[in-house]
């Protein structure tokens, strides 16, 4: 089943505010990969954390199941990896388009990354690396010239294989100590 992810990216980006919490980068991690996983068992999926299937691989950030038997999982809805660490990135997308018994319908990947130079090199590599007809890669940096402890800029990329077929661009603002993420047309 192929999940709109352009959507899933829009409803991330409304409820920014809602995630973000001023604990170290491990907390704001978990608050992303629990978001999206109270979103997959809203919308009718089982969600699972760490998932190796079985242990045939790497352990995954957060898994979507749907079709149980009681005995297999039959559809491998999304497969989500959150990575902090800028020197994982490439590591990150391997696992995201790895060969694999069980390949997900849906993939989500989002990364810290130092620039917008390293979202284009990323972006390269993906669309060699990709296999799936359904992959969101979410980007986020700091704009030039500014310091700040948050990242600033979130860029979104929708991959269908080889090909870009949509992106978006938020951004990020400190309210009064809450961060929120925006289109430039919602501010």
């Amino acid at each position: 089943m192929q999940l709109d992810l352009m959507k899933l990216f829009d409803g991330y980006v409304r409820n920014y505010h809602t995630l973000t919490v001023h604990h170290g980068k491990h907390s704001f991690t978990m608050t992303e990969i629990e978001h999206f996983s109270r979103l997959g068992s809203m919308l009718g999926y089982f969600p699972f954390t760490e998932d190796t299937c079985n242990g045939k691989n790497r352990p995954m950030d957060l898994t979507w199941w749907d079709n149980d038997d009681g005995e297999y999982w039959h559809d491998f809805v999304l497969h989500l990896e959150r990575e902090n660490y800028f020197k994982k990135d490439e590591e990150t997308l391997e696992k995201l388009f790895c060969e694999r018994e069980y390949t997900p319908s849906n993939i989500i990947g989002i990364m810290n990354v130092r620039n917008q130079k390293r979202i284009e090199e990323l972006l390269t590599q993906a669309k060699s690396m990709c296999k799936v007809a359904n992959a969101l890669l979410i980007f986020k940096t700091n704009s030039s010239g500014k310091s700040q402890k948050y990242f600033d800029e979130v860029y979104a990329y929708l991959l269908n294989k080889h090909n870009i077929v949509e992106s978006n661009t938020a951004y990020v603002s400190d309210i009064s100590g809450t961060l929120y993420m925006y289109y430039k047309n919602e501010k």
